[in-house]
């Protein structure tokens, strides 16, 4: 009798977890739709462009993208104008002093070595999140990547089709190297659970349908 009592709540705990992840995935599905219309204005796309994928963190990327370019193009200015306006070449083993007193380099070699660093550091990050999908639009076999631009609010957009979508190699030095796709000419970083359902991410990697793997067996 215990046994059938333990059957029958194991069987009613398995029903309410089928429920709510149905509630889940209808909430996510209504969702999409409710800022697609917003996101296809917003990225100044026809309505026959069906969106499919958002990734996370678009404003924070937006604000990081901006400011990357900004210190970026700040410091390379300051490091030209530094260097020939300013560096004179007698005094190598002279600090580097910013006002009347603020020490911010030993040398002036010194100084070239952190700017560079901090420059190439910038330039790094640039390239990974320039390679970061915001949003994926589909058409048919027709797919349209929406990219981060270089500056505040600013896009780039990407068409590529279907047999063009192809994995790539993960590598444990890249970041999100698992989640690398080569679109075309172009590669994009695409995370799986940010689809507007699995199916999507499905059938660019087989190329088939739902429909049509049902068909196949």
């Amino acid at each position: 009798m215990n046994c059938l009592r333990l059957l029958q709540l194991a069987e009613r705990q398995s029903f309410n977890v089928f429920q709510i992840s149905a509630r889940c995935s209808s909430h996510y599905r209504l969702r999409f739709l409710e800022t697609q219309n917003m996101w296809r204005e917003n990225d100044n796309i026809s309505k026959r462009w069906q969106l499919i994928y958002k990734a996370p963190m678009s404003t924070a990327l937006n604000v990081a993208s901006t400011y990357l370019t900004a210190t970026t193009g700040l410091l390379s200015v300051g490091a030209v104008y530094y260097g020939a306006f300013v560096y004179d070449s007698t005094s190598l083993d002279q600090p580097v002093i910013l006002g009347d007193d603020v020490v911010i380099a030993n040398s002036p070699t010194e100084c070239f070595i952190y700017i560079g660093a901090f420059i190439a550091l910038h330039v790094a990050i640039k390239i990974v999140l320039s390679k970061y999908v915001v949003r994926l639009y589909q058409d048919g076999d027709e797919y349209l990547a929406v990219y981060r631009g270089h500056l505040f609010n600013s896009i780039k957009k990407h068409k590529f089709h279907l047999n063009e979508f192809q994995k790539l190699k993960g590598s444990v030095i890249i970041p999100w190297s698992d989640s690398k796709y080569a679109l075309g000419k172009k590669q994009g970083i695409l995370l799986e659970n940010y689809f507007k359902t699995p199916e999507y991410l499905n059938y660019l990697i087989t190329k088939k349908s739902k429909d049509t793997q049902d068909d196949d067996e």
